[in-house]
């Protein structure tokens, strides 16, 4: 949209400029030699930015185009692994890449961007809870920088239908920092959900800058919990961070 916007503001300064000298040649305006000068230089860099902008942006939807591969074929493969250990149907597995991102209009509250993910069409839709440390599995995962798996369903059965009230009144371990609406939103959605936290501790200080979330059917939380898979998951949480995501 700002190169749309961009492109037409410096057709407009062209237009205008090749007007006003066309005019001054011809003797209909005079305009000084300041204002010749100004318009002229105007318009060149207007011209000058917009072919910038659009040579930027085609670097950019190439570079990103490369990258998605690149993710694709990591978590891909990964998911792959986890099914030549388990046993469980590759269509019926989920996996993403969440990295630790800021709001545009609150630079100071944090947020869980998606990177990337690869999902069977079987696999359940995508919720709409906005995600951010503290908030589900992979948030809870974030802000305690530590694995969190758990079995969703089983829990949610358990818990039965509750009204706003009784919700709100549950263990903070037992809502994982989601509201009583977004509960309606997931619930349902999924079943067994494991995520790793992806460690930078390249710095003098090791820092949580996101996950590696999978989640899968009912039943497999000790399969989709147990170390082998688990390690699957942080080796390719390692290779995002080496692939500068």
């Amino acid at each position: 949209m700002a190169r749309l916007v961009l492109k037409i503001v410096a057709a407009v300064v062209a237009a205008a400029a090749t007007v006003l000298l066309g005019l001054d040649s011809r003797g209909v305006i005079a305009l000084s030699r300041s204002a010749g000068t100004t318009t002229v230089l105007v318009a060149a860099a207007l011209a000058a930015a917009t072919t910038i902008a659009v040579a930027w942006g085609e670097w950019r939807r190439r570079r990103d185009g490369s990258r998605s591969a690149d993710l694709d074929v990591l978590l891909s493969a990964t998911a792959w692994a986890i099914v030549d250990l388990v046993a469980i149907d590759y269509r019926d597995l989920g996996l993403a890449a969440y990295r630790v991102g800021r709001t545009p209009w609150a630079p100071w509250r944090e947020r869980l961007v998606r990177v990337h993910r690869v999902r069977a069409r079987r696999r359940p839709a995508a919720s709409r809870v906005r995600w951010a440390p503290g908030k589900g599995v992979i948030g809870t995962c974030v802000s305690r920088g530590q694995v969190v798996a758990a079995d969703l369903r089983s829990a949610y059965a358990a818990l039965g239908p509750v009204t706003q009230a009784e919700w709100e009144a549950l263990p903070a371990d037992v809502r994982l920092g989601l509201t009583w609406a977004e509960l309606g939103d997931v619930r349902g959605k999924y079943e067994v959900v494991v995520a790793t936290p992806v460690i930078d501790d390249s710095g003098s200080r090791a820092r949580i800058v996101g996950c590696v979330a999978l989640d899968g059917p009912a039943g497999t939380i000790d399969d989709l919990g147990g170390d082998d898979v688990l390690g699957l998951l942080d080796s390719a949480g390692q290779t995002l961070l080496r692939q500068g995501w």
